[in-house]
């Protein structure tokens, strides 16, 4: 597939995900972190004409003000961007934008945003994460008319896998990796433990059930000042339908599955239950050392993911069995570490040696401030490219309305 039809089927993607929500939603603040679904979707719009258009080919926008009232800048916070277009004038923008793009892909450019053609790579990457961001607040409008769905299987037993550890290279060089991904160093990892499968529902039940919440000795005084001023016991979209525990997902409730992965937890509430079971989260290194091995590119080897290798992408809306994808588990038998969920790490989101902001300070340099917590692996709604060992999430240990989980790790 092309580049320009890698573009043209993730805008399809784009606007078939924002014509899940009403008209009246677009503009709906639903959540504090978040601007309103529809500044998401003209936001990559406006970063593919900024980029593309202005910085690599040095064309004016054709409108200003639609520009600016899609810009994630100081000047317009997000208790502003509540006032946007209507959806077909927002979509009637985008085409205009997307055409005037697809004539200098084609044409070509010079200078290094154009090189290997970084600046479509770099807008394409960054729709792909806005189109989580939208699944996201799909969530978090609570879908009208959801039905139930039932789920079957049965819990998976907790099990961990021993590493050696090692020297290996972390990070990576390549050209259009993002700029904290780089640059690649050498590393030394000490022997672990790591959990075979992404901690389950039936895990995470047991630390419910056994007064999880209500032991402030198993958190932070951070996590737990947050517990209780969240009324926090139990992740984020459970709730009782009929007596039994139910997940709202963005189409609809379903029954919680003991044999998926915990969805939707804090950071606080990741930390939590690890010192519950008397383990700990991964570092940030040996969740990469685990995943990669140091040399490759996904967590089984170089080859593109595929459905058979991970649940991502958008295929099942929703978690699946833990280890039910065993053609993308590691040599070393660990499962489910590209999509799935994101997992959190233990490491505090921070530039590797020889960091360099690129092509802008604002991506990662300004959240590297110590409060924001590494994940790993990408999700069920990540597109593929997402899915490589290196990529680097990041999150407020505060923050838990994604798609995120955890994997457990002890000392060897």
């Amino acid at each position: 597939m092309t580049l320009a039809e890698r573009m043209r089927q993730t805008r399809a993607r784009t606007t078939e995900l924002a014509a899940m929500a009403p008209e009246e939603s677009l503009t709906r603040s639903v959540h504090p972190f978040y601007s309103p679904l529809g500044w998401h979707l003209g936001h990559v719009g406006m970063v593919e004409e900024y980029w593309i258009l202005e910085r690599a080919f040095g064309l004016k926008p054709e409108c200003p003000d639609l520009s600016f009232i899609f810009a994630n800048v100081p000047e317009n916070p997000k208790g502003n961007r509540v006032n946007l277009p209507s959806r077909e004038e927002t979509l009637d923008w985008l085409a205009g934008i997307r055409s005037r793009v697809l004539a200098c892909l084609a044409a070509g450019g010079s200078g290094p945003l154009c090189e290997n053609d970084y600046c479509f790579r770099f807008a394409l990457q960054h729709e792909h994460q806005h189109q989580e961001t939208i699944v996201e607040l799909l969530q978090l409008m609570r879908p009208a008319g959801s039905k139930v769905r039932s789920a079957q299987g049965r819990a998976i037993a907790f099990e961990m896998v021993r590493l050696t550890g090692g020297t290996f290279r972390m990070g990576t060089d390549a050209l259009h990796a993002y700029d904290n991904e780089k640059m690649q160093h050498e590393l030394a990892v000490g022997p672990f433990l790591l959990g075979k499968y992404p901690v389950t529902v039936a895990d995470y039940m047991e630390f419910m059930d056994g007064g999880g919440y209500s032991r402030p000795e198993l958190w932070t005084p951070e996590g737990w000042s947050w517990r209780e001023s969240e009324g926090a016991e139990a992740p984020e979209y459970w709730e009782q339908l009929s007596g039994s525990r139910a997940y709202r997902s963005p189409v609809g409730f379903r029954m919680i599955a003991p044999h998926e992965p915990v969805a939707s937890l804090s950071w606080f509430e990741a930390d939590a239950f690890a010192r519950w079971k008397g383990m700990r989260l991964p570092t940030e290194a040996e969740w990469e050392f685990a995943a990669s091995g140091g040399q490759r590119r996904y967590p089984w080897g170089d080859e593109e993911p595929t459905q058979e290798r991970a649940n991502f992408g958008l295929s099942k809306w929703g978690v699946s069995s833990a280890g039910g994808h065993p053609a993308g588990a590691t040599p070393d038998g660990i499962h489910d570490m590209a999509g799935q969920v994101w997992e959190w790490t233990s490491t505090p989101f921070a530039p590797y040696s020889g960091f360099v902001p690129y092509p802008y300070d604002g991506y990662s340099f300004e959240h590297m401030d110590g409060g924001h917590r590494v994940l790993r692996g990408g999700s069920w709604a990540s597109q593929a490219e997402i899915l490589r060992c290196t990529f680097r999430n990041w999150y407020v240990p505060t923050y838990r309305q994604g798609l995120l989980g955890m994997r457990l790790a002890a000392d060897a």
